[in-house]
C-alpha cells in the first residue's frame, strides 16, 4: 500500500522502519531526513531492522537497530500503521526479504515510495507503484512506467517510454535510453549504458561502465564496451 500525505497540517508523519543497517540503508535515512526538511511532517524513522540478531540495539548516528527479521511481526503488532522500507543493494535479497515480510499480516504495513524533492519526472504520463527508492539527482523523463520496489540510485537519467519491472537496482551515474523495458530482479552497475529500444530480461547483472548495445536474455552477466555475456 502506498503512503500519501492528504492533509500536512492533521496527518501525523508515518512511523517508518528501514530493513537493514548497512551503508545503502543508512543513505535512505538521509534520504528520508532530506524529504523531510524540504516537506516536513510526512515521515518518522523509527530506526532498522536487521537479520543479524546480535546487531539489536546497534546505534548509527540518531537511530538503532530495534529488532531482527523473524521478530519484527511481533514489534510491528504495537502501531496500527507502519510504514516499510527494503532497500538493499542485492535485487534478489530485496525480493526475498519483502515477500516474507508482505505475507505476515500482523499489522497495516504501508510501503511509501521515498523520491528526493529534486527527483524531476513528467507526474501526469508516468506511473511508479509502491516501495520504490529515488534519490538525488535522478532524472526521469516522460511516460516512464516503474513498478515496485526499485533502487533507482544517484545521477541516474531514465528515458521515454522506458518501463522498470520490480525489484531492480539501478546504481549511481547510469543512462537508461528511451523506450527500453528492464523486467524484474536486474542489477544495473555504476555508470552502465543501455541504448534505446532494448530489453532486459529478468536477473539480468550489468556490469560498471557496461554499455549493452542489443537485448540481453534472462539471467546473463554482460560486461564492457559494448557489453558482452561472460559466459
Amino acid at each position: 500500500k502506498e503512503y500519501k500525505m492528504k492533509n500536512k497540517e492533521k496527518c501525523p508523519p508515518l512511523p517508518l522502519v528501514i530493513f537493514g543497517s548497512g551503508g545503502i540503508a543508512r543513505e535512505t535515512a538521509f534520504l528520508i531526513e532530506e524529504i523531510n526538511l524540504r516537506r516536513p511532517n510526512q515521515f518518522l524513522i523509527l530506526g532498522f531492522v536487521e537479520s543479524d540478531t546480535t546487531k539489536i540495539g546497534e546505534r548509527f548516528g540518531p537511530y538503532r537497530v530495534l529488532c531482527s527479521d523473524d521478530t519484527f511481526p511481533i514489534f510491528s503488532k504495537t502501531f496500527p500503521r507502519l510504514g516499510v522500507v527494503f532497500p538493499f543493494g542485492n535485487p534478489g535479497i530485496k525480493r526475498k526479504v519483502a515477500e516474507k515480510i508482505n505475507i505476515n499480516q500482523f499489522t497495516d504495513l504501508v510501503f511509501p515510495n521515498l523520491i528526493h524533492p529534486d527527483v524531476t519526472f513528467q507526474q501526469y504520463s508516468c506511473e511508479i507503484g509502491i516501495g520504490n527508492i529515488i534519490t538525488f539527482g535522478v532524472r526521469l523523463t516522460v511516460n516512464v512506467t516503474l513498478g515496485n520496489f526499485n533502487l533507482i540510485n544517484l545521477n541516474t537519467t531514465v528515458g521515454h517510454d522506458t518501463i522498470i519491472g520490480n525489484y531492480n537496482v539501478i546504481n549511481p551515474l547510469s543512462a537508461i535510453s528511451g523506450g527500453v523495458t528492464i523486467n524484474d530482479e536486474v542489477l544495473v552497475g555504476t555508470g552502465a549504458k543501455i541504448l534505446q529500444n532494448l530489453t532486459v530480461n529478468s536477473k539480468v547483472k550489468i556490469g560498471a561502465g557496461a554499455v549493452v548495445t542489443k537485448s540481453v536474455l534472462e539471467g546473463e552477466i554482460v560486461v564492457g564496451i559494448p557489453a558482452k555475456s561472460r559466459g
